[in-house]
Order: structure tokens, then sequence, then C-alpha cells
């Protein structure tokens, strides 16, 4: 018996229906950022591996799937998109700034597969390069919030905080600045593990107890799970706690802009700031925010999508010092969320198939095919067989809905039977009018 290949750990093959799905949310997540005035551009999957180290942190550089090239360079595969965009930025100075750009593409993190966490995915990503303004922010959240209202999503949230605030509660804690990477990979566990467990793993880290305990309840941390928070009141307090701590009285202040700039546009619900959330990158130099949701198939609150700002990425690799931000969507994910929340609106249209009857047929056949193709209607022609009930049986199997056939007959009278499977209905039309019907019958077009 021949051998069956299975695909490397933390990969998977995607099937037909798979990757209409995966297709239609490309196309939405593109028309969305073109909305907001966003302009796509690519990179390379691989880079140098000193561009993916610079500034990702020891965590990420461990996830890098890193290789020698033939000449002996050392290269890796990207785990993100912004380390590709922060030199990409540095590389192209005569761009106008601010730069609005996107891009989605694959990305590799050799990371222990797990619910809803693969090795190799895809992210969208949305950029602002080369401004300050807390403005930017608000205007990628607001387009994140455009893009899931308009996929149908509902049960989300979006959470944030603010790396400066973090880094002046420590601070003010006492806790050391080589102790403060091991003090936030504690307090990321939170969620998942409570209070006493997060302060034992500090410990762990040989962090000081007293002094994280002091970290953790400026946070408001005081019980086993986080109660409840009023953005507004939060940040107001946070700013008195620190106000003989300017970066960390700014870092509030802005984080409160941010909030009132939602609620002035109609989305601040959607909003809570997390004293907790920490996320892992290093290269985050100001705000941050994830999106959340509760996928029940994998039993557990993922996140799906996140990001921050990142103004001194593209001074590391050479550009001139700019602001810079982004947002970015988990693909797969955002799928798996989709298809659990508004699996109606992911049912994405399939070809008609156009089925000769007869030999003789097949050119007249690839002639109506081209006249719907022509009128940016999706034809497939069914190819391996002339008989009616074969074409039948082969639209069934492929899950195609519509079957115009053409045959002798049909080609003189220039009317054309077209069966529609799923409510086996039948309508005999011309060619003009067949386009017709087949728009109003919700077929997609290119």
């Amino acid at each position: 018996m021949a051998r069956t290949f299975e695909t490397p750990k933390g990969t998977r093959d995607f099937l037909p229906e798979e990757m209409r799905i995966r297709n239609a949310v490309f196309e939405r997540l593109r028309r969305a950022f073109r909305l907001f005035g966003f302009d796509e551009l690519d990179t390379p999957a691989f880079e140098y591996l000193e561009v993916l180290t610079l500034k990702s942190g020891p965590a990420a550089e461990r996830e890098i799937y890193s290789f020698e090239d033939k000449g002996g360079r050392k290269l890796g595969l990207r785990f993100d998109l912004t380390s590709s965009t922060g030199r990409f930025a540095a590389a192209h100075p005569e761009l106008k700034r601010p730069v609005y750009r996107y891009q989605i593409g694959k990305v590799w993190r050799y990371d222990r597969p797990a619910a809803g966490r693969y090795r190799e995915f895809y992210q969208a990503d949305a950029d602002i390069l080369g401004s300050y303004s807390m403005d930017c922010e608000v205007d990628l959240l607001l387009l994140a919030t455009t893009v899931l209202q308009e996929f149908g999503l509902h049960d989300y949230r979006f959470v944030l905080n603010h790396r400066k605030i973090l880094e002046a509660q420590l601070r003010r804690a006492g806790i050391a600045v080589d102790k403060k990477a091991d003090a936030l990979r504690a307090l990321d566990k939170f969620d998942k593990i409570g209070r006493a467990a997060m302060i034992e793993e500090a410990k762990n880290y040989g962090l000081d107890e007293t002094a994280f305990v002091a970290f953790i309840s400026q946070l408001g941390i005081t019980a086993e799970t986080a109660e409840p928070l009023d953005n507004l009141a939060y940040l107001q307090r946070t700013e008195a706690l620190l106000s003989d701590d300017a970066d960390g009285k700014k870092a509030a202040s802005e984080l409160r802009y941010i909030v009132e700039r939602a609620a002035e546009l109609g989305f601040a619900d959607r909003l809570t700031v997390d004293p907790t959330l920490a996320r892992g990158l290093d290269y985050y130099t100001g705000p941050i925010f994830e999106a959340k949701a509760r996928v029940e198939k994998f039993g557990t609150t993922l996140s799906f999508a996140g990001g921050g700002r990142y103004d001194d990425l593209i001074g590391l690799y050479g550009g001139q010092a700019q602001g810079a931000v982004g947002f970015s969507f988990g693909v797969e994910r955002l799928i798996d969320l989709l298809k659990e929340q508004v699996a109606q609106s992911l049912q994405t249209a399939r070809p008609v198939l156009v089925a000769p009857l007869g030999a003789g047929r097949i050119a007249d056949a690839e002639r109506v095919a081209m006249a719907l193709r022509q009128a940016g209607i999706a034809t497939r022609i069914s190819l391996g067989s002339t008989a009616p009930g074969k074409h039948l049986q082969y639209a069934e199997s492929s899950s195609l809905d519509f079957v115009i056939f053409v045959g002798e007959d049909e080609v003189k009278q220039g009317i054309y039977p077209c069966k529609q499977l799923s409510n086996r209905s039948e309508q005999k039309l011309s060619l003009p009018d067949l386009v017709e019907f087949l728009r109003q019958s919700g077929v997609a077009l290119i």
C-alpha cells in the first residue's frame, strides 16, 4: 500500500469550501481597508534574521523559523508582518507621511499547536506610519469595528491598555528595569490562572513578592478574578495616581482621549480598559489593544485581533524616528468566529455549471460559458459526461446550485434550461434573460 503523507504539525490543508470562505473574508477585509484609504503593499516571506530579532524580544525569537541560505546568510520566516513593515518604512523615506498601509499574508511561528493556534497562518494588518497622533488609534479601532460590523459579528469586545502606564506602575512598585519583562510575562497569565498562581509565577521568575503585589495592586488586581471597570473612572484615578510620573500620567491621558473619541463616534460600548493587558512583543511603546470573543467549539475566549503603537521600531531599522501604530487580524481565528456567530453570512456563492448535452456540444457550451463569464458570473464547464443525469450528480456532489444545459435544440432556439438544485426548479431562458436571472438569484459576480 502506498504511503499517505500528513501535513507538518501545526499546519493544515484547506478544502474548496474553506478556501471560498477564506477568500470571501480576504475580499471583505480588503474592501474595508480600501474604504478607509489604506494602500496595499507586500513584503518578502523571509527576512534577514536580524530584522526579525532586532526588537522582537526573546519569546518571539524562540518562535522564529530560521535557517542559513546557500551563501551562509542567516534568514528567518516572518513571525508577523510588523517587523517587515518597520524595515520597509525605514527603506522608503520618500513615501509621504503618514503612510496608510495594509497587507494580507502568511506568517510562521514555531509555537505549540492548540485550539485556534497554528504554526502557519494568515494575518491581515493595517498600519499608519509617520504620526504620533492618538487619532491614528481611534481610526484603526473604528476600522476594526466597521469590519466586524460588516461581517455581522456581535459578540466581541476590544480590550485596551498602555505600555507606558504599565512601565510607570512598575517603576512606582520598585521593580527593577531588568525584571520588567518577567513582571509583564507573569501579569499576562492573570486571566488564565488567577491572582494567587500569578504571584507564584512571578516569584518563580525571580521577582520580589512584595514589589510584585504592590505592582498588581496599583492595577486594581486585589481578587482572584478581575472586577468590571468603568473606563473613564479608572483612567482618571490612574492619572491621579501617576501624577508624579510624567510619562505615566501622559499615557493615562492618551488612553482617556481614545475612549472619549470612541464615545463621540459611537463605539465606546465595545471598548474595555484592561489593566492586565500587556501583549508579548517588546516593540510596543504606547496604547495596545486586542479583540476578544468566546469561541464555543474551543470552549474558551480567544484573541482574534490585536495591535498597538510601536514608535521606536522604524528608527531601529535606520529610518527617521517617527510614530507608527497598527492593527492585525488573525484570519484563521476570525473565520472560526464567523462560522460560529454568523454562519449564514459566510455562505459563499459557487460557480454555475454549464452542461453540454452530447460530445458535439462542447464548443457551444464553452460559448455560453464565455458569455456568462463576460457578464461577471463564475462559470464551470461540466466535462466528465454528456448525459443530463451525470451532470446533475456532479453538480450535487460539488455543491453547485445552478446547472445550464446546452444541446442542439437549445442552441437552435437560443433558449437554455437552467435547473436550480436547491429548490428543484427549472427556468427556460434566453442568454440575456439567463444572465439577469442568475444575477437576481445572488450568484456572486467576480
